[in-house]
């Protein structure tokens, strides 16, 4: 068996490498004086015996004060968090929302803010709770008002005694221009919402925000608690998280954990995300796991449709309200002239079977894919492809379901391209 011998520095390695050290923290040039040894030590320098010890970091508390025991947790008051929007966003909530590309994840992302913000109604789900001030933490200051021209966020209460919750829209993508004409048609100038854009980023820093890196992580962080936003959305997740692998869980974790402690910071984050060619969002399941809800829109448009329309579809249900809520059909069409949107929004009257339809048509090609995303037997997606494909709904053969032809035999156009899913941005035709 080979002896394992300890290794122990002799004393002229010691000073050695103390001069090394020294070398390297004070470089040449600076204001030193030469000691016996040689060794060069910084004037008003502490001892050469306190250098030489790292900086330790102290240790942490003893967790005996976090403690509780469940007769005082059936004491606790815990007050409720305030509904944002409706019953499904709440605030410290943590939710993504996916759809293919092309379908309006920005839209639905960018109509949110300004609903959030002045506690108002968005089509059919109803406003939440009344606005209030910033969340509590224990390192945050109270935002500070500014010019209405200079980018501010919370600003003292109005006549009414109620605040503006504060939004951080984080657009890693979208020109600034068509980010400008959708804020200018949802009216989001007469709310609280800031943006950081990718643009603006580049313009004043020469470089753009990445939540893949620990440092822009803590960036954002920062301003988020001196500013005392209550909503952040991140749009989107391919294009903010630059070296992070969608399907490695592993590579999730750094973000995930900075997610949950904005959450504990009571922050709602909302994260737009694509489809991926089977009709899921696209990466790691693990990133679906501190979700509270996840909101998958699909394509409703037509051929003679304008701007942007889609059906709204809790894919997982919120937990804030024990029950799934009803589909609903949305419409987004900007007024060419006045540049104004507006949003209809009805109850979207579909079965199952229609579904199956629509996703076929969103580019779902394969009955496993199908069965999985719809949560129903592969029996009962194999009755839903044969009747399709006898009744011309869709093509393709039970191998592989594709959309209808037309009458000149070409398979109809549909507005997901699973070819070119790389992650780019929305692309409505919005002229201005």
């Amino acid at each position: 068996m080979p002896t394992i011998t300890t290794f122990v520095p002799t004393p002229e390695e010691l000073a050695e490498s103390a001069r090394e050290h020294a070398r390297s923290v004070f470089p040449a040039g600076s204001a030193t004086h030469t000691q016996s040894t040689g060794a060069t030590t910084p004037l008003h320098a502490a001892p050469p015996q306190a250098q030489a010890l790292p900086a330790q970091r102290p240790p942490r508390p003893p967790l005996d004060d976090c403690l509780i025991s469940s007769a005082e947790l059936a004491q606790l008051h815990i007050p409720p968090r305030p509904a944002l929007l409706d019953r499904w966003l709440c605030e410290g909530d943590l939710g993504f929302i996916f759809a293919p590309r092309g379908v309006g994840k920005t839209w639905m992302a960018m109509a949110l803010p300004g609903a959030i913000s002045r506690g108002s109604a968005l089509g059919l789900w109803a406003a939440g709770d009344a606005t209030t001030g910033p969340a509590p933490s224990a390192s945050a200051e109270p935002p500070a008002s500014t010019a209405p021209d200079s980018g501010g966020d919370a600003e003292a209460p109005d006549s009414g005694g109620s605040t503006p919750l504060p939004v951080l829209y984080v657009d890693g993508e979208m020109s600034l221009k068509l980010t400008q004409y959708r804020n200018n048609g949802l009216h989001l100038d007469t709310s609280h919402v800031t943006y950081l854009h990718h643009e603006r980023m580049f313009e004043v820093q020469t470089h753009c925000v990445n939540i893949g890196e620990a440092e822009d992580r803590e960036r954002l962080t920062d301003v988020i608690v001196r500013r005392g936003y209550r909503v952040l959305i991140l749009d989107n997740l391919s294009s903010l998280a630059s070296g992070v692998d969608e399907n490695k869980g592993t590579d999730y974790e750094p973000l995930s954990h900075w997610l949950l402690d904005l959450r504990r910071r009571k922050v709602t984050v909302i994260v737009v995300h694509h489809a991926g060619r089977n009709g899921m969002m696209r990466g790691h399941s693990k990133r679906e796991d501190a979700c509270s809800w996840i909101l998958e829109l699909r394509d409703a448009r037509q051929e003679s449709d304008s701007g942007a329309k889609f059906v709204s579809h809790f894919a997982k249900p919120s937990r804030n309200t024990g029950d799934p809520l009803p589909d609903l059909l949305w419409h987004f069409t900007t007024d060419p002239a006045t540049g104004i949107t507006d949003i209809r929004c009805e109850l979207a009257v579909e079965n199952d079977y229609e579904q199956f339809i629509q996703h076929v048509l969103e580019g779902v090609t394969s009955q496993k894919d199908m069965a999985e995303l719809m949560n129903r037997h592969k029996g009962t997606v194999s009755k839903w492809a044969r009747k399709a494909l006898e009744d011309g709904r869709i093509s393709g053969n039970s191998h592989k379901l594709l959309p209808p032809r037309s009458k000149d035999n070409k398979p109809v156009k549909s507005h997901y391209h699973p070819d070119e899913d790389s992650g780019d941005e929305d692309e409505e035709d919005d002229s201005f």
